[in-house]
């Protein structure tokens, strides 16, 4: 999810009382922290529901990664500041830059130095499972079981969370960042500029044939009116974005992106490794046909988001793929719509497979094996996967940050977003307040509340017009044992590069479509038949 989002607007109240699985501030039950799996080491006496979690103060380190538009001490945030107060637990934060996060995190993991909590540290799937097994982080299940109850509760509804969360034995190591919003969950999406098509005489296009031609007229029918041909009738980030907006035309990707390249081959019914189909053969046919013509920007390969926003003020672009319109267009952003329907491919696919399950970020938040308060660091995350901790996270405090608005709904107050300062932005503004910016925090991020990029009018449109044609099941990631995931990685490690690598050089012509089958030979050479192996355990693991 873009973290550069325009507006943010969530609905509901904060501090109301709760009940239920929510925390209720009435309740003192308490709880000696022993046991649960948790390797405990202290003796402070937990509250097993309401606030505050603990009636002895106590303090926990953080790492997490910080956002160029944040704090660069995270405990200036005013919601940390409020929650310690609710809570009775201060977060010591150790932020660290995007360019850093890596390295400071595997050299904590790498000498034992660690900190309490891992809190969105972008930790790879394969790593949440390795130092999980090797005992770096807590086996959650027992924390989760009784300290909880709204993450359970969400296990619960969503069966593909239940799935994605644990490893190939069981074991919960980490709480993942979720979603529930076709708009976020439709990961990108077409947008075609609704003035050119007018300008050109063209609709909307329903197939991959009647897009073609619209992008035939937007190269030739100057549409920008300056006189020249310097239209670009298709851009995007990269050639994979354009990919995944084509792919389901062609029935491909037909589980969603949670496993990348494996899907169901509707004829065998088996796991496939699609990018050695006949018919990923025939999307590059399409693609390559695109870029010969210059239907396609030229400079897919080495372009970047800031590229496309540019040639978009230039009004240069007549479609792109990404997931939302304020990302990638600033002055004639109300110019561009999503698609009306999912394309239809030479086949009668008419399936849109850009779009992932609930679960997004998996290592979202880790309990360190040397955390002395696991109990109180359950209880302390939990709160943020139920309805007042959501909007707390994303809306700050009712009265102090946000307020009900005319709609029933929720806006940030007139003097936050209103006149933001000049060299300012709008993130830099309610990072003040509020942690959000950077994206996969753990929670669970509902459209209703949620407001930003994705939820704007045009990108929810967009969605709202593709949901009908998404796959009847989006995968979670499939879960390995160390032994698969490490021989997965070794085999993806050269497959995955060389399908990205003969991708491009087929799109660019640089190697001939006719070469196709050497190309799947080689990946066979490769390992790929002992690869799909390990994805079909994982697969049967899955299906349980």
């Amino acid at each position: 999810m873009s973290s550069t989002l325009a507006f943010v607007l969530l609905s509901g109240t904060i501090l109301a009382a709760c009940s239920g699985n929510n925390d209720s501030p009435g309740s003192s039950e308490t709880s000696s922290p022993q046991g649960n799996g948790s390797n405990s080491q202290n003796v402070e006496a937990v509250n097993a529901t309401g606030f505050p979690i603990v009636n002895e103060p106590i303090t926990l380190r953080a790492m997490v990664q910080l956002s160029p538009v944040q704090p660069t001490d995270w405990n200036d945030i005013l919601i940390w500041q409020k929650y310690e107060e609710m809570t009775g637990i201060r977060i010591d934060w150790e932020a660290y830059t995007a360019a850093d996060i890596t390295e400071k995190r595997n050299l904590a993991l790498a000498s034992d130095q660690l900190p309490d909590i891992f809190y969105r540290t972008r930790m790879p799937d394969n790593d949440v499972d390795k130092y999980g097994v090797e005992g770096s982080f807590l086996r959650l299940n027992d924390l989760i079981d009784q300290y909880a109850p709204n993450f359970k509760a969400i296990m619960e509804k969503y069966e593909d969370v239940r799935k994605g969360v644990a490893t190939a034995d069981g074991s919960i190591y980490a709480l993942p960042n979720l979603t529930d919003s076709p708009s976020i969950e439709i990961t990108r999406k077409l947008f075609l500029n609704q003035d050119w098509l007018e300008s050109t005489g063209q609709q909307m296009p329903t197939t991959i044939d009647e897009l073609y031609e619209v992008l035939v007229a937007f190269r030739d029918g100057d549409p920008n009116g300056n006189g020249e041909q310097d239209e670009i009738p298709m851009a995007a980030d990269s050639l994979d974005e354009l990919l995944l907006v084509l792919r389901g035309a062609y029935g491909l990707g037909n589980k969603g992106i949670g496993n990348n390249n494996w899907d169901i081959d509707p004829d065998s019914a088996e796991l496939r490794f699609f990018p050695a189909s006949e018919r990923y053969l025939e999307l590059l046919t399409f693609v390559n046909k695109l870029y010969t013509e210059k239907l396609i920007d030229q400079e897919v390969f080495t372009t970047t988001g800031t590229d496309v926003l540019a040639k978009n003020e230039q009004n240069r672009i007549g479609s792109f793929s990404f997931g939302n319109v304020v990302g990638r267009a600033n002055s004639n952003a109300d110019s561009f719509v999503g698609l009306e329907t999912a394309l239809t491919g030479p086949h009668g696919d008419q399936l849109y497979t850009s779009a992932r399950g609930h679960l997004g970020a998996r290592g979202a938040f880790m309990i360190s094996k040397s955390n002395p308060h696991p109990e109180a660091a359950m209880r302390w995350i939990d709160y943020f996967y139920s309805d007042e901790g959501i909007r707390m996270l994303y809306l700050g405090i009712e009265g102090e940050t946000y307020a009900q608005n005319a709609d029933g709904g929720y806006d940030f107050l007139p003097e936050i977003v209103e006149n933001i300062p000049e060299g300012s932005s709008f993130d830099q503004v309610v990072s003040q307040y509020v942690p959000y910016a950077g994206g996969s925090i753990p929670t669970l991020i509902m459209e209703d509340y949620f407001k930003g990029g994705e939820t704007q009018p045009s990108a929810k449109a967009a969605a709202d017009n593709l949901a009908p044609y998404l796959p009847d099941e989006l995968w979670a990631p499939f879960s390995f044992t160390t032994e698969e995931a490490d021989e997965k990685v070794a085999l993806e490690t050269d497959i995955n590069a060389l399908v990205t690598q003969r991708t491009a050089e087929f799109v660019q012509g640089k190697s001939s479509l006719a070469e196709f089958s050497n190309y799947v030979t080689q990946l066979e050479r490769m390992g790929l038949d002992r690869l799909k192996e390990i994805y079909e355990a994982g697969y049967a693991r899955y299906q349980e």
